[in-house]
């Protein structure tokens, strides 16, 4: 299938005990139950790549066939429309672990918590930049201030005035089209938020 075989252009899944396995844990590790815990976070079977070579430098090496049995038993707890949803809603990657009978529920949760992770974002995207160009605008009124300062000093030179008039000419517009685009970001925010209300009021809460 090939849904199975790409992974989804979003952030990435943490990783958790993938960072490094300590000596200790290498030495004591049941690989059944270290499969199992990665097979339910959704990892591939080949994050045991990560933990063969954490294990190495402790003269330790996994077994392989352990990692599998309690790989494919993690897998099945997390193959479910609910653990799809939220994968799909926290921006998680899908490495395409689940097996055929069971992906379609998956995805089914998956692409529907995507949409909403989707709809989430434009706001939050949204919101950083109006509050971006606010900032911007706070800037540009200080920078007028020091422009209105400078040019009512007596050791300021003419030639000094033509340049700051030049330049406070420059910010005004700047000023202007950023509250214009803070404008237009507003209104297209409330489209927004009005598509994610319209979303969530057909979502299945049962995920």
């Amino acid at each position: 299938m090939f849904a199975r075989k790409v992974l989804l252009p979003i952030a990435a899944l943490a990783l958790g005990g993938c960072a490094g396995m300590s000596e200790q844990a290498c030495l004591v590790a049941d690989w059944q139950t270290v499969g199992f815990e990665d097979g339910a976070a959704g990892r591939p079977e080949s994050t045991i790549g990560s933990h063969r070579q954490a294990c190495s430098r402790h003269g330790v090496a996994p077994d392989l066939e352990e990692y599998r049995v309690g790989h494919a038993a993690g897998v099945e707890t997390y193959c479910r429309a609910s653990r799809g949803f939220e994968a799909g809603q926290s921006g998680a990657y899908y490495y395409g672990v689940c097996p055929a009978p069971l992906e379609p529920d998956f995805l089914a949760g998956y692409h529907s918590g995507r949409k909403l992770y989707e709809l989430e974002s434009n706001l939050r995207s949204i919101d950083a930049r109006i509050a971006s160009n606010e900032r911007a605008r706070e800037n540009i009124k200080r920078e007028l201030a020091d422009i209105a300062a400078e040019s009512a000093a007596s050791d300021t030179t003419a030639e000094r005035r033509v340049e700051l008039v030049a330049r406070a000419a420059d910010l005004g517009r700047r000023h202007g089209e950023l509250g214009a685009e803070n404008d237009r970001l507003r209104e297209e925010r409330v489209v927004h938020e009005l598509e994610l209300r319209d979303y969530q009021q057909t979502l299945a809460f049962g995920f």
